[in-house]
């Protein structure tokens, strides 16, 4: 389902009810938001190795004048 990255955990911040997982693949760097009873079930610790799936629902957000000056 999607484009898997697999790559390593790389940062994680938990509260009571939500995670932001970070993972490194190769040269991306993908987040994900997820509740913070998965990050426990899965026993995610920074290092750990990981498989990002990325689906269609995913939207990027890019603000074209910036992205164009950059590349100029």
């Amino acid at each position: 389902a999607g484009t898997r990255l697999a790559g390593t955990g790389r940062r994680m911040r938990k509260d009571r009810g939500a995670a932001v997982v970070e993972g490194l693949a190769g040269q991306h760097r993908v987040v994900s938001l997820m509740t913070a009873e998965a990050v426990t079930e899965l026993n995610l610790k920074v290092g750990d190795e990981v498989v990002c799936a990325v689906k269609a629902t995913s939207v990027v957000v890019e603000v074209p004048s910036r992205a164009y000056s950059q590349t100029t």
